[in-house]
């Protein structure tokens, strides 16, 4: 029906890779945060 399916599934893809590596981040820094946290005390 789209001639530009294909494109539109590849922006799809890095949204979503974007998101998930954002989360992970996000996970990752809280993780950093929390331990120096813990450390420092």
């Amino acid at each position: 029906m789209n001639e530009h399916s294909g494109g539109g599934q590849l922006v799809r893809l890095v949204l979503s890779w974007l998101v998930v590596s954002a989360l992970l981040g996000y996970g990752v820094v809280q993780t950093v945060i929390t331990a120096a946290k813990l450390f420092t005390q």
